[in-house]
């Protein structure tokens, strides 16, 4: 039996917070146990999830001091038989994983899941502006010292924080994915004809995602496409500033904001055209559930966009804050059901070839058990 602990920040919605889960809920339960550590005393609204799904939460507080904050994370594992230490809190994975080196623990993952720089990912209102260069760098200095695996989660975010040039172990992709079989399309087909069309979003509303520019999308295609409407799935502290927005702009009674859902695949299956603005992602899940769904999508042209769309999409991708461009793809998929229901299919089956998160968790258990064979090896020699 292999143990795991994940680190990370706390079970709020988000893109690393559902992978993290869907391994919680498939992982092989004969060849591992798994659970999480969450830095800071809130574990947030899905950390129910994860203790139905078996996991025991521990709680480390933080601190500007990493050196004794990675004593009160060796503090957690000593005496406790985890076998992989496999941080997702990118800022602090250098200090996480200096505690598990302390308490023994021989294989430590990092995983990278966005573009941020270092000094920017640890913005946390704790810390002072004096001091955050100082933790930053400690924090990069450590990761490649005690991390003995980095995972990316996209090509993109590999190349672009240029993780190979970090002078630790080398990095391996992984990807995670989609539930194809809860992400599926609808045989009936209910879309092809929509009396009132739904654009949607599903995620975060904060800055960078750009939400702001849905709105202005939506209020282009209203003048071809007059029934259509704007779903905002999600919570954020842009929801305020959206809502005001919406309502000068006159467009309020065509916006919903449905705040955090759990019938995503259902609204994905009821939309006509999914539509991203993010300014940057790290691999962006949305996008894959939305085509495993068979729902086409028109997103900015930044390069975790195009590593995650089919090439079938790339033609539907806008240059950031080119609203009219964007305006003119979604009406162009709004007016034309066929062409629609084309690209849902090969949207589906690039998902299904690619991002299976099926296929993806047997390539991640693999990965463990080959590491703690290999840590094995190297302290019997």
């Amino acid at each position: 039996m292999i143990n795991v602990l994940h680190v990370l920040n706390g079970f709020e919605p988000g893109g690393v917070e559902t992978q993290l889960l869907r391994i919680l809920q498939g992982y092989d339960r004969e060849k591992f146990h798994m659970d999480a550590c969450i830095v800071g005393d809130r574990a947030g609204e899905l950390a129910e999830d994860a203790r139905q799904f078996g996991a025991k939460l521990f709680f480390c507080a933080k601190s500007p001091n990493l050196i004794s904050f990675s004593r009160r994370i060796a503090a957690i594992l000593e005496n406790r038989d985890y076998h992989i230490v496999h941080s997702h809190f990118e800022g602090w994975s250098g200090a996480i994983l200096r505690g598990a080196r302390r308490a023994g623990v021989r294989v430590r993952v990092a995983q990278v899941h966005g573009f941020r720089a270092w000094p920017a990912q640890v913005d946390d209102a704790l810390l002072l502006r004096s001091v955050r260069s100082a933790v930053s760098f400690w924090g990069r200095h450590w990761l490649r010292r005690y991390a003995t695996h980095i995972l990316a989660v996209s090509e993109a975010v590999a190349r672009k924080r240029r993780l190979d040039r970090l002078g630790g172990p080398p990095v391996v992709l992984w990807t995670g994915g989609v539930d194809t079989e809860t992400f599926c399309p609808d045989n009936t087909d209910t879309r092809a004809q929509p009396a009132r069309p739904v654009i949607l979003w599903v995620g975060a509303l904060r800055e960078v995602k750009r939400v702001d520019l849905h709105l202005q999308i939506l209020l282009f295609v209203r003048k071809e496409v007059p029934q259509a409407r704007l779903v905002l799935a999600g919570t954020g502290a842009q929801e305020g500033t959206l809502r005001n927005m919406a309502g000068h702009m006159g467009i309020s009674d065509a916006v919903d904001f449905l705040g955090m859902r759990r019938d995503v695949p259902d609204l994905l299956r009821s939309a006509a055209v999914f539509v991203s603005c993010s300014e940057a992602e790290g691999l962006p899940t949305a996008l894959l559930e939305a085509q495993a769904a068979g729902t086409p999508v028109v997103a900015s042209d930044i390069d975790s966009h195009r590593e995650a769309l089919s090439e079938a999409l790339h033609p539907y991708l806008f240059r950031h804050n080119d609203i009219r461009t964007a305006a003119r793809n979604v009406i162009q998929l709004l007016n034309d059901p066929e062409l629609r229901a084309g690209l849902g299919e090969k949207c589906r089956r690039f998902v299904e070839g690619r991002y299976d998160f099926r296929r993806q968790l047997g390539l991640l258990q693999t990965h463990y058990e080959d590491w703690v064979a290999a840590a094995k090896e190297h302290r019997a020699c």
